[in-house]
């Protein structure tokens, strides 16, 4: 691997473990209680399946994760149990079940979305323009490899 190819790995790396590790840090620092960023996004989830007449299906969620509907419902449970989500069967199919939130989910998506806004703006705050828009550019075709 040639030098500016090691490089670009190494930034990658390490970028992606410190947005982690500052993400969890953030949630630990707001919320009163603990949770997991992969609980975290599961609620996120939801939240963009949700509409005021629909509440997300296991599938849908399921679907939007990428995640097996094992490892689901190993989440939910716990977010249940916690009292994030609120799991109901559903009156057409006895076999499906509907996830709404409850306001304490709420509050965890907008100390999240609260970290998110500060990373961006702390992200573009000495860039122009036009750096922003190569930014943008070039992040979506290296998420472009991942998708």
């Amino acid at each position: 691997m040639d030098f500016t190819k090691q490089m670009l790995n190494e930034i990658l790396v390490k970028l992606f473990n410190v947005v982690l590790f500052s993400e969890e840090e953030f949630l630990k620092r707001k919320m009163e209680e603990k949770i997991t960023l992969k609980s975290v996004h599961v609620l996120e989830a939801i939240k963009q399946i949700e509409t005021d007449e629909k509440n997300a299906s296991m599938s849908q969620i399921k679907d939007a994760l990428g995640v097996t509907a094992g490892t689901l419902s190993v989440v939910l449970k716990k977010l249940e149990d916690k009292g994030y989500v609120v799991k109901k069967k559903a009156k057409e199919d006895k076999r499906k079940f509907y996830i709404t939130l409850t306001k304490k989910a709420e509050k965890v998506i907008n100390v999240h979305k609260e970290y998110h806004e500060n990373m961006i703006d702390m992200i573009t705050r000495n860039l122009s323009k036009k750096e922003e828009e190569g930014l943008v550019d070039l992040l979506s075709k290296i998420k472009y490899f991942f998708s």
